[in-house]
């Protein structure tokens, strides 16, 4: 990889690492103090509750399982065989095992040092269990589908790129917003679970970007 793609990859994992937990940091701080943005939860809780309808409800039950493990995880695994990083389906495996799975450990660590339960707004109308903040669903939405995003980007066009990252932008925003009209998370919630699976996201990208480099470079070189 040229350098100049190193360092904007570098670049891009440390500013997008910086501000995901810049975010993190401001929300989390809110919701365990009980001030500013958490006191947004209840008004939205209850107008989202208040204004449901029978079909709508479908759609967001259904689309709530495109942030769950059971659908992401086999996704990645089916994406990581046939759109595999530097011709190597093992290393973009671990690749794609890490965002998905180091997003879970995060999210469960995050509800345990919080402890936050879950809205009792309206009816609760899908199965949730566990505490609330942060959202493991958005967060397991913002990175899987933003490794996915990157894995087929890299195998189109330079006009089809946007058109992935913004079908991949769609469905993450579409989750996070079914997690809150099914009245199982707070705002805060869905935005920290956001905030912490994008700054994942970009962790592990820039780490396996500079391990490539690095495998690169140790590699002899072989004079013909």
């Amino acid at each position: 990889m040229p350098d100049r793609a190193l360092r904007g990859w570098l670049a891009f994992g440390a500013g997008a690492t910086l501000v995901g937990l810049w975010v993190l940091a401001g929300i989390t701080d809110d919701v365990v103090a009980h001030e500013e943005l958490s006191s947004t939860d209840p008004p939205v809780a209850s107008w989202l509750a208040d204004h449901r309808t029978p079909w709508l409800t479908r759609c967001m039950q259904a689309v709530t399982w495109l942030g769950s493990g059971w659908i992401t995880v086999p996704l990645l695994v089916l994406a990581a065989l046939l759109l595999p990083l530097w011709r190597n389906r093992r290393r973009t495996l671990a690749l794609v095992l890490a965002v998905s799975m180091g997003s879970a450990l995060l999210v469960t660590i995050g509800k345990l040092l919080t402890v936050r339960p879950r809205p009792v707004v309206g009816e609760v109308l899908t199965t949730a269990t566990g505490y609330a903040f942060p959202s493991g669903h958005s967060a397991q939405a913002a990175a899987a589908y933003g490794v996915l995003a990157l894995l087929v980007s890299l195998r189109v066009g330079r006009a089809a790129k946007p058109l992935v990252w913004l079908a991949a932008t769609a469905v993450a925003l579409l989750v996070g917003f079914s997690r809150l009209y099914l009245g199982v998370h707070w705002l805060t919630d869905v935005l920290a679970g956001y905030a912490l699976g994008v700054c994942w996201l970009a962790v592990v990208v820039a780490a396996a970007v500079v391990h490539d480099r690095l495998r690169a470079a140790s590699r002899p070189r072989v004079n013909v």
